[in-house]
């Protein structure tokens, strides 16, 4: 039965120009007669290393035969032997007629080109000593005296003094006593605050100048613990915070009129010498 199938047998390797390289793609392929009422079946294949199958077997009726057709690749040069696997003839009686292998050799070329042994290159020419730089600081020295020949003058602009700021300092209170009572019974409890802070302040910076009226209660009381420190600080301290509650606080000062005496009271005992 195997002889009636096969009229024909025919292997051949597809490659670009002659032996194949590593990684071409190879189309080994065979050509098979079919008789009539026979069904052809490409065998299954799966070659060993260094072969690889890049697909599935493709099989191509030409009336009476067919051309069975295997895409591969191998990667190793040198002459390589394979079997590819004979096709399967099925019958439709059930009959299985199985064709032989078929061996092929191929001889696979390296992709780098051609080289002369060792012994024919000829050896390069001594290379010579790379020279070595000289180190200096100088033009480190140079960038100095450049930058700060550049940043003085900006330097001293930036630090120059401007003018002399003039300190606000309210008048000595004169022109008699403010009607502070009659402010209190109208209900003017700031400016009752008010005026009575004037007067504690200027009181203060009589008797210490350093303690000016133009700096803010915190920066008074300091001057005055430094410089006055036998003053009755405690108490100077609970009537200037008092006498700006009473001014800026955003309820009206019960007592502003009391703050004004306590403040009247205060300031015989602040000397102009430390105790």
């Amino acid at each position: 039965m195997i002889g009636l199938a096969v009229a024909g047998l025919l292997l051949t390797a597809a490659s670009q120009d002659g032996d194949p390289t590593v990684g071409d793609t190879i189309w080994l392929s065979r050509t098979v007669a079919v008789p009539a009422g026979r069904t052809l079946r490409p065998g299954d294949w799966t070659p060993a290393d260094p072969v690889e199958l890049l697909a599935s077997p493709r099989v191509t009726l030409r009336g009476d035969s067919a051309d069975v057709a295997y895409a591969l690749v191998v990667w190793r040069t040198g002459p390589e032997t394979l079997e590819i696997p004979g096709p399967i003839l099925l019958g439709a009686n059930g009959t299985v007629d199985s064709l032989p292998a078929q061996s092929v050799t191929l001889h696979v070329r390296s992709v780098l080109p051609a080289v002369p042994p060792d012994s024919v290159l000829a050896p390069q020419p001594r290379a010579d000593f790379v020279p070595r730089r000289t180190l200096s600081l100088l033009p480190l020295l140079v960038l100095w005296l450049i930058g700060g020949l550049l940043l003085a003058p900006l330097h001293w602009w930036w630090r120059r003094r401007g003018k002399e700021r003039q300190i606000f300092v309210l008048p000595p209170p004169g022109g008699g006593e403010p009607p502070l009572e009659r402010w209190a019974d109208a209900g003017e409890s700031r400016a009752v605050a008010a005026a009575a802070t004037a007067r504690l302040r200027w009181a203060i910076a009589e008797r210490l100048p350093e303690a000016h009226v133009g700096l803010d209660t915190g920066d008074l009381l300091r001057v005055v613990r430094a410089a006055r420190p036998a003053w009755p600080l405690g108490e100077l301290t609970d009537l200037l915070h008092s006498l700006d509650e009473a001014r800026f606080g955003e309820r009206t000062f019960p007592d502003a009129l009391g703050l004004a005496r306590w403040g009247g009271e205060l300031e015989p005992r602040l000397h102009r010498e430390a105790a």
